[in-house]
């Protein structure tokens, strides 16, 4: 585990974009034999509702972006007084370099702004808001723009039952500033590294070691997207999608993730009872009120609706969930918890009562987007040849 406590750190704001495209479990009859009956058990059950999914043409850049673009704009942030830039993502627009370097870009930040990624999944955001605290509180950081974007439904089959109905898409942007005034925050990290492989895309980089000048290279690819894999449930998955060790992930998530929480009261000298609200990732309704009442806390305070109207969309589940908030309820302490692939539990205890928490948007196409991936193709076919 890693606890530590930060004093001088405030969250600002907070703003969340999702994509336009919604697919209602209602419209998927056809994947329950039809059966209303079937589909309002796995609603009561899971959690199953709607999502917001993204076309072949958006990225998690794009949405995070566009969050970023939003949070701006409405709490009127002055570009020049950022000085970093972190990007929480686990599908990036291209490997290098940092898809960071683009968005300071885009965003107009000054050059005296670092920047760079960070590669996490599910567990992103919280990630994200420890590194970006230690920066601040060491003094080496005043203000701190940190973006967060992911596609999880990109790449599966609508007919997967297991987890088309799950993923949706988003993007995230969060301001962290130094404060003058004490603000307590406290954080709690389990990295149970050998789980690495329990949520995994073993042929999506360098490993599988796929040479794109290489004919025959492209001729075994073409084989193994056409092979699917036999699970120990009977279900079957395109070798070439994410694997997911089902039994090994629900064991983690409900062993493991309210260990972190407990610690982390435990650490902060706090109780449930004075927590406010456990934020938790919006896996699904099944598992959020599981870890919410393995730690030990009344499901009043454990919101699961975000899942049902947006979908798990992994990284930015928390900041949806704060984002859908009644105003009315108190924010001086909230417990979030992000947790999945690595595996990776981290857990956190925020002062929210300050931030600015945005309306959850619709995405809106930026300027920089191409049309289609022909217009992309002839892009780069250009600049390659020097005519733009």
């Amino acid at each position: 585990m890693s606890l530590n406590k930060f004093n001088k750190v405030k969250i600002s704001g907070i703003s969340v974009v999702v994509p336009e495209n919604e697919i209602n479990i209602y419209d998927e009859a056809e994947y329950y034999d039809n059966s209303i009956k079937k589909i309002d058990r796995m609603r009561k059950m899971v959690g199953f509702w709607k999502r917001r999914v993204a076309n072949k043409e958006q990225t998690a850049l794009d949405f995070a972006y566009n969050a970023a673009i939003n949070l701006i704009e409405e709490m009127k942030i002055d570009v020049n007084t950022i000085d970093a830039l972190l990007y929480v993502v686990q599908k990036p627009d291209w490997l290098g370099p940092v898809n960071s370097y683009f968005l300071h870009h885009k965003l107009g930040l000054s050059k005296e702004c670092i920047a760079t990624d960070i590669v996490q999944g599910c567990a992103g955001w919280v990630f994200g808001l420890y590194i970006a605290s230690q920066m601040i509180e060491s003094g080496a950081h005043k203000k701190i723009l940190l973006l967060n974007g992911d596609t999880p439904s990109i790449g599966i089959d609508p007919s997967d039952r297991n987890q088309a109905p799950i993923f949706g898409d988003a993007g995230s942007a969060t301001l962290l500033e130094y404060t003058d005034q004490t603000q307590p925050s406290h954080f709690n990290i389990d990295t149970i590294g050998e789980g690495y492989d329990a949520i995994i895309s073993p042929f999506s980089a360098n490993r599988f070691g796929l040479n794109f000048l290489k004919d025959e290279d492209f001729e075994k690819l073409s084989i193994l997207r056409k092979e699917k894999a036999t699970l120990p449930t009977g279900n079957t998955q395109p070798l070439l999608g994410s694997y997911i060790d089902g039994l090994k992930v629900f064991d983690f998530t409900i062993k493991q993730v309210p260990k972190t929480i407990k610690t982390l009261l435990e650490y902060a000298n706090t109780s449930q009872s004075d927590i406010n609200l456990l934020a938790l990732h919006q896996a699904n309704k099944q598992i959020v009120q599981g870890v919410g009442t393995e730690a030990g806390f009344d499901l009043a305070k454990v919101p699961y609706e975000a899942f049902e109207m947006y979908g798990n969309n992994t990284m930015c589940s928390i900041p949806t969930v704060l984002s859908m908030l009644d105003k009315d309820i108190k924010k001086e302490n909230v417990c979030c918890c992000g947790f999945g692939n690595g595996l990776i539990s981290a857990a956190a205890i925020l002062n929210l009562s300050d931030t600015y928490l945005g309306e959850i948007k619709t995405f809106k196409k930026p300027e920089y987007v191409w049309a289609n991936t022909d217009e992309y193709i002839d892009y780069w076919r250009k600049k390659m040849q020097g005519q733009v």
